[in-house]
């Protein structure tokens, strides 16, 4: 982390010796005056709202992020020839793709929304309770923002509240950008400014970062970085303080009935109604992103004169290789994927406005992912489920992951605790019989391949995957196309960096050397 010291000391001194009076409109970059705009602490909290209702982006959760990592795996193919998704498939990524550029800059534009309010402080308001929260808000939000580029690129630019309008800035390894996400995470822990949870109204406080979540994903990152004995007091903290538990059945994960699920350390909210009353959603600057995830993830028509277009989600399928690495009898199956002779509720795209007639039942000719997507049961008007960002089930995959070695008894007790969920039938309501982890073990595998495989099961379709393939180094023996030849392209295990970006920076950033 020693260049991004230095770096933040010098863009720390030259803030010292000047500043800007103006700062730019995050959405529709137009100057908006100090003076006028951070007044109160409403104004404050306007602004950290913003840059939670980014993480609801077309770009992030709706659809793009997931997305695409997903495409990276052996969990699901696409249908499409042309565009960036068939590139994508194949490693074939380009530097002016769309998407990928889409979601650099939306990961950049939360960067920023949380930059501005760590730098600003209303002159009016009273409460230095609040300004620390919101401040510490913002850093966790920040470090998950900046935590996920590095997830995606692996050579990126810094940007804090020093430096946040500046193009011209140079790019970190993503170990130092990470050095810089552990140092925040420990710090906001330390200071103990983020509450456990909230008890405030629904609309206002439900659905905010909290302690856990920065324990969480201190954790996560200690892991993913190969520092498992570090990860082990966060997590078990977590499991056993945080008062999270796991929902009853499978359908009960991405469903709308269960917005600030107790399974969820945090989640992404969604809302029907446009500027509906979540607190996400009110910025006061109408920067707010969309907040329909029916709009980005409807079904299409089925038409028969076009096979192709079934309910689900439209350019992805879930590979039989995924299929069949669920065991009989396990819910999850039919819980997240539609298969032949199921049926499922899916918008009708040819019928805008009102909410007779939005839905329609189909009969899916080929397997579908349904996880995350409503029924006219549930809600007729929309897409309202959260998309969680950490869940508890992930808790117990990656803390009996990092006892590897260490308390496999341990390891195995957890990893039970996913799998009977998994078989817990909701007409029975009980848990059917299956096998223990013990029991896998016994029968040959690895406990290590039972949590790759559980983790693929339980946290498929959630932008996990190919993180998790990457980091266990299974990518070229793991990633193939249909027909079993791998289509992973060495050095190809992250993202190039958007050409426009470099051509902005007026040659400053620099392309990643694997794509020169």
């Amino acid at each position: 982390m020693k260049n991004l010291k230095i770096y933040f000391l010098l863009i720390l001194a030259g803030a010292l010796i000047s500043s800007c009076d103006d700062f730019l409109d995050v959405k529709n970059n137009t100057l908006l005056d100090r003076d006028t705009y951070f007044q109160t602490d409403l104004d404050l909290m306007r602004m950290l709202s913003a840059s939670y209702s980014n993480m609801a982006d077309v770009r992030l959760y709706a659809n793009h992020y997931w997305r695409q990592r997903a495409l990276l795996t052996n969990d699901v193919f696409t249908i499409e020839t042309e565009d960036d998704l068939a590139g994508n498939y194949n490693f074939n990524f380009r530097e002016d793709s769309k998407e990928l550029r889409g979601i650099w800059s939306s990961l950049y534009k939360g960067i920023r929304r949380a930059n501005t309010v760590i730098k600003e402080r209303p002159e009016t308001i009273q409460d230095s309770l609040l300004i620390k929260r919101a401040k510490a808000e913002a850093k966790l939000l920040r470090a998950n923002y900046y935590f996920t580029l590095i997830m995606q690129w692996d050579f990126v630019p810094f940007r804090d509240e020093h430096n946040m309008d500046l193009f011209t800035v140079p790019q970190f390894t993503r170990e130092e950008i990470l050095d810089f996400v552990q140092l925040e995470l420990k710090e906001i822990i330390a200071e103990k400014s983020l509450p456990n949870s909230y008890s405030g109204k629904v609309n206002e406080e439900q659905g905010r970062v909290t302690m856990w979540f920065a324990k969480g994903l201190l954790a996560k990152s200690y892991l993913f970085f190969d520092e498992p004995e570090k990860a082990q007091p966060l997590f078990k903290d977590i499991i056993e303080n945080g008062g999270f538990v796991l929902m009853q059945n499978a359908e009960d994960i991405m469903n709308v009935n269960n917005r600030f699920s107790p399974e969820n350390l945090f989640e992404v909210l969604y809302d029907h109604q446009v500027g509906g009353p979540l607190f996400w959603f009110d910025d006061g600057l109408n920067a707010s992103e969309g907040t329909q995830r029916n709009v980005y993830l409807e079904a299409m028509v089925q038409d028969g004169n076009d096979p192709d277009k079934i309910g689900g989600y439209q350019n992805l399928r879930p590979t039989d290789d995924l299929i069949n690495t669920f065991e009989p009898g396990d819910f999850r199956l039919t819980a997240f994927i539609r298969q032949k002779g199921d049926t499922l509720y899916y918008r009708n795209p040819r019928i805008i406005g009102g909410e007779v007639g939005d839905y329609v039942i189909s009969t899916s000719d080929d397997p579908v992912i349904a996880k995350g997507l409503t029924s006219k049961a549930n809600n007729p008007a929309g897409n309202d489920e959260s998309f969680p960002v950490m869940r508890l089930a992930d808790i117990y995959l990656m803390y009996a992951e990092s006892l590897i070695g260490s308390n496999e008894a341990e390891a195995m007790r957890y990893i039970d605790l996913v799998r009977d969920r998994a078989f817990y039938s909701p007409i029975d309501q009980e848990v059917r019989p299956h096998l223990s982890t013990q029991e896998l073990v016994n029968g040959g595998k690895s406990l290590m391949q039972v949590i790759k495989d559980e983790r693929r099961k339980e946290l498929c379709f959630e932008g996990h995957r190919y993180n998790d393939l990457r980091r266990w180094g299974d990518l070229n023996t793991i990633v193939s196309k249909i027909d079993g030849e791998s289509r992973y392209i060495e050095g190809r295990a992250f993202y190039p960096v958007p050409q426009q970006e470099i051509d902005k920076s007026g040659g400053v950033l620099i392309q990643s050397p694997n794509y020169k």
